[in-house]
């Protein structure tokens, strides 16, 4: 039984490279149950959702594995801003094969 989501990380900002290789910078909130057996990762400020999969690599290669415990089920949003044509922010939910 989960209680509630933790806070865990608020904006943290990270480094990754596109697929034409040039460095960019994203943020990513990182959410855990008490226990650490759930997260969820919620990456902002990318230019595309086509850039989530390789931002979560490298976030999987480089930081969480210090953040988060190994069995860990994760789950990730890629948050997308507000945009004239769509009112209210918007998020995309990640298929974990990245």
């Amino acid at each position: 039984m989960t209680r509630g989501m933790h806070l865990l990380r608020r904006g943290h900002q990270f480094e990754y490279r596109d697929h034409q290789g040039v460095d960019q910078l994203g943020r990513v909130d990182v959410w855990t149950t008490g226990s650490g057996e759930r997260a969820v990762l919620v990456l902002r400020d990318l230019p595309s959702t086509d850039a989530a999969p390789r931002a979560l690599r490298t976030l999987t290669y480089t930081w969480l594995p210090y953040l988060l415990r190994p069995d860990v089920r994760l789950s990730v949003l890629v948050l997308r801003p507000a945009t004239e044509e769509h009112a209210k922010a918007r998020a995309l939910v990640l298929p974990l094969s990245a």
